[in-house]
C-alpha cells in the first residue's frame, strides 16, 4: 500500500516583526517553506513568488526522479519572476527568499533546499537535518571554528549566501530522500531553527502533531521570537491521502494570476504588487473594500496598548527587558537593553552602556549591522560584540592612516638645499618657479595600498 502524509502547518508574526514575509504550501503530495529577505524591498512578496511557482509544479505532480528537474524548474520560473519585478521596479532590488521543503509520489520524497530554512526527519528516536543551510555560520561550523549553539549568538548568523533572488547562478541543493513508515517530518523556518538548537528541537518532536506544534512555537517565543515562525509537521503514514492544499502566510494574501505571478499594477515610476501596494506602509493600509472593519481596527487601535500594560502584557514586557543588542548612540556605539522595535509607539529599549568608537570608523558592512541592530541574549553577549566592533573600527583607523600617509620626497639630485651656501662669487640666480613645485613621489612598494573593507 502506498505511503501518505498528515500534516499540520503553521505561519506567524512572531513577537518582534512587524509583518510576516515567510509563505508556505501543503497539499498531500508536497510541502514547502519560503522564507522572505529585503524588509522594504519586499521579502514577503519574493516568498510568495516561490511558493506559487512550487504549487503550480504540484498540480502537475511529478513523480520518482522526474520530481528533481520539476522542483528546480520551478524554483527558476520563481527566480526569473523576481528578476522580472526588480527590473520593473528597481526599488525591489535586493529582496530575496529562501525554499525548503519535499515534493512527495506516494514512496519516496525530492527534497529542495536554497537558504537558511531547514528540513529534518525523525526516525527511531532521532532526529537528522536533511538539508544544508547555505549560511556564513554553517561555513564556520563545517571548518569547526564554531557550534551549533554559538551560530545561533553570531553577529553574522543572517547573513545567507544562497538565495531565490533572480541571479541564475543561484542554484537549489535537490536530492531525493527515502522515507517510511513512521518517520515524521519537520519544514521549519528559522524563526524557529535560528533560535533553537536541534537537540531542543529533537526534545519537542515526540507526541501528537497539534502538540509538538505548539510546544515547537512556544519555545521559538521563548527565545525571542525574533522572526517570523513557518512550520510544517508531518507524519508518514499507511494509507490514502488526506487533507487539502493551502496557502500560509505571505502566500495567502498577495494575489497572483494563474502563472503564479503576483497581479501588477503601476505606482509612481516602477511597479509593485497589487496587493501589497506602494510601500511597507501603504502594502497593509486599508483599501475601499475593507471599510467595514475600520471600526474593529480603531478598537483594537485603543484596547491593545491597555492590555499590554497588565496581565500579559506586564509579563511580556518583562521579557523584552532580559534582551539586549547593540545598536547606534547617535554618531557612536551603544548597548541597550529591551528590543529594538516599537509596540504602539511606545519604545521598548533604553541605553545602558555608551561607547566612543565612531560608527563611521567601522568597515560599511557593520555601519549597516549596527544601524539594523545586532541582538545578543545576554549583557556579557552584547559586550563581546562591542569588543569586536572596537576592533573593527581600530583596524579601519589604522589602515586609513597608512593609506593617507605620503612618504618625505627625498631631495632631488642637483638642486640646492636649504643648507647649500652660495658661491662668495656670484649670487645665486632665481631659481624657475617650475623646479619649486614639490614633484609628486612615485608609487613604489612601500606606498600603501587603498584600504579595501574600510
Amino acid at each position: 500500500m502506498a505511503l501518505a502524509l498528515r500534516y499540520v502547518a503553521h505561519s506567524e508574526i512572531g513577537l518582534v516583526r512587524k509583518n510576516n514575509q515567510d509563505s508556505a504550501y501543503v497539499s498531500p503530495t508536497m510541502l514547502m517553506v519560503a522564507d522572505g529577505m529585503g524588509g522594504a524591498a519586499a521579502g514577503d512578496l519574493a516568498s510568495t513568488v516561490a511558493i506559487h511557482q512550487l504549487a503550480l509544479a504540484d498540480v502537475e505532480h511529478a513523480t520518482g526522479d522526474a520530481m528533481l528537474p520539476a522542483l528546480a524548474t520551478a524554483i527558476k520560473k520563481a527566480s526569473d519572476v523576481i528578476a522580472d519585478l526588480i527590473d520593473n521596479d528597481p526599488k525591489l532590488d535586493g529582496m530575496g527568499s529562501t525554499v525548503c521543503g519535499i515534493a512527495f509520489d506516494g514512496q519516496v520524497a525530492a527534497l529542495a533546499n536554497i537558504g537558511d530554512s531547514r528540513a529534518y526527519r525523525y526516525r527511531d528516536g532521532r532526529l537528522t537535518r536533511l538539508s544544508r543551510d547555505h549560511s556564513w555560520v554553517q561555513t564556520l561550523i563545517d571548518d569547526g571554528r564554531l557550534t551549533e549553539a554559538e551560530a545561533l549568538e553570531h553577529p553574522h548568523r543572517s547573513l545567507i549566501l544562497r538565495v531565490v533572488n533572480g541571479q541564475p547562478q543561484q542554484t537549489a541543493d535537490l536530492e531525493l530522500v527515502d522515507v517510511v513508515e513512521g518517520d515524521r517530518l519537520l519544514i521549519c523556518s528559522d524563526g524557529l531553527c535560528g533560535m533553537v538548537t536541534d537537540e531542543v528541537i529533537e526534545a519537542r518532536i515526540v507526541g501528537d502533531r497539534s502538540d509538538v506544534m505548539d510546544a515547537l512555537v512556544r519555545v521559538a517565543h521563548l527565545e525571542g521570537g525574533q522572526d517570523n515562525i513557518t512550520i510544517i509537521i508531518a507524519d508518514v503514514v499507511t494509507g490514502e491521502p488526506e487533507g487539502e492544499p493551502q496557502l500560509l502566510g505571505a502566500a495567502s494574501r498577495i494575489d497572483v494570476d494563474a502563472s503564479g505571478e503576483p497581479t501588477l499594477v503601476g505606482i509612481d515610476d516602477g511597479l509593485v504588487a497589487a496587493d501589497p501596494a506602494a510601500g511597507e506602509l501603504a502594502r497593509y493600509a486599508p483599501t475601499g473594500r475593507h471599510r467595514g472593519t475600520t471600526w474593529l481596527k480603531v478598537v483594537l487601535g485603543v484596547l491593545l496598548p491597555l492590555l499590554a500594560i497588565t496581565g500579559g502584557g506586564a509579563l511580556w514586557y518583562a521579557y523584552t527587558q532580559s534582551q539586549y543588542f547593540v545598536g547606534a548612540n547617535n554618531t557612536t556605539l551603544g548597548i541597550y537593553r529591551g528590543i529594538p522595535e516599537p509596540v504602539f509607539r511606545l519604545p521598548l529599549s533604553h541605553l545602558v552602556e555608551s561607547d566612543n568608537t565612531l560608527i563611521t570608523d567601522l568597515p560599511p558592512y557593520y555601519q549597516e549591522q549596527v544601524r539594523k541592530t545586532l541582538p545578543a541574549n545576554t549583557l556579557d553577549a552584547a559586550r563581546a560584540t562591542l569588543v569586536m566592533l572596537r576592533d573593527k573600527a581600530a583596524e579601519c583607523r589604522e589602515q586609513r592612516k597608512q593609506y593617507h600617509q605620503e612618504p618625505t620626497p627625498s631631495p632631488t639630485p642637483g638642486l640646492p638645499t636649504a643648507s647649500s651656501s652660495a658661491s662668495p662669487h656670484h649670487s645665486p640666480s632665481p631659481m624657475p618657479s617650475s623646479i619649486l613645485l614639490t614633484p609628486t613621489p612615485a608609487p613604489s612598494a612601500s606606498t600603501p595600498a587603498a584600504p579595501t573593507e574600510c
